[in-house]
């Protein structure tokens, strides 16, 4: 069951150790995962793809149900009265989860390598788009600058990931090269271990319990009470028996995203908040995550 987590910790600790000994590399490794490393992942898993109905059908829902826990991140987070800069690092943290790093382990441990499409379209067409386009949006509002929808529609357009896809897509209609392929997922995998590296180098562990009551309340709104919530509306308006609404109730429980960790920190947000989330809800979701599976088994 530790199977999913346990590189991740050990990415984290090789980090922060580096950093100790060595020096704090962690902007060159942003860096790299942002311009070579997200967008080679983004051009593997959607060449092979083919978008349907059904597929279609389920990104609308995976969508409203992320738009549905930013909205309630940000009625807590003002009940809470949190400052703006607080808040928007609440629902960075609340509401996007590491649907695929972690989320595609988890399934694949749980449910098997078949199962992992359903995480596989959550994260591409639901957590991913949703974060460099709202997420964006909410980062720039919470660091002060002067929220432009052209800015921030130019940003988004222009993200190295997002170019990637557009590429992707009208390179599905040529046949690519197989070196080009096993070259995409080479630089692909290092996602997880570097940008793991790089949170880890940011890591404070004197900061640990840094603003804990405010990274504990976003922690419990996005791995426990969303998932409920979405159980029980599953459980109403579908069956809780198929395996694609169980990875979903799963993919919805999963830890605060690296990706959104890593933009809230290079778009000037509470970076140790941002962080704290990350490190903790992936120590956490051993439980959460292992408990919400064997309940729905």
């Amino acid at each position: 069951m530790l199977d999913p987590v346990l590189p991740i910790a050990l990415y984290l600790a090789f980090g922060y150790l580096f950093k100790i000994f060595i020096k704090d590399n962690s902007k060159e490794l942003v860096d790299f995962v942002i311009y070579f490393s997200l967008p080679a992942m983004v051009f593997v898993k959607i060449y092979p793809l083919t978008l349907d109905l059904k597929i279609l059908n389920l990104i609308c829902m995976f969508n409203t149900i992320i738009l549905a826990n930013l909205l309630l991140a940000f009625g807590v987070g003002k009940l809470f009265k949190l400052d703006k800069r607080t808040l928007a690092t609440f629902m960075i943290v609340a509401t996007f989860g590491n649907t695929s790093f972690i989320g595609f382990s988890y399934i694949d441990a749980f449910y098997g390598q078949d199962f992992v499409v359903y995480a596989l379209i959550y994260d591409l067409f639901g957590s991913f788009l949703l974060v460099v386009s709202l997420g964006v949006f909410i980062i720039n509002w919470g660091s002060g600058e002067s929220v432009k929808i052209k800015t921030v529609f130019k940003s988004v357009l222009f993200f190295p990931p997002i170019v990637m896809f557009f590429i992707t897509v009208l390179a599905k209609f040529l046949p690519i090269p197989n070196f080009m392929m096993n070259t995409a997922q080479t630089i692909g995998a290092t996602l997880v271990p570097l940008a793991m590296i790089a949170i880890g180098m940011k890591l404070e562990i004197k900061n640990i319990f840094y603003k804990f009551k405010i990274t504990s309340l976003a922690l419990f709104l996005k791995m426990i009470a969303m998932p409920i919530i979405v159980m029980i509306l599953f459980s109403v308006f579908y069956t809780l028996n198929d395996t694609w609404s169980k990875v979903t109730i799963l993919e919805v429980a999963m830890p605060p995203m690296t990706t959104a960790v890593i933009l809230a920190i290079k778009g000037g947000l509470d970076e140790r908040l941002a962080i704290n989330a990350l490190v903790i809800g992936v120590i956490a979701s051993l439980a959460t995550v292992t408990g919400f599976y064997l309940f729905l088994a």
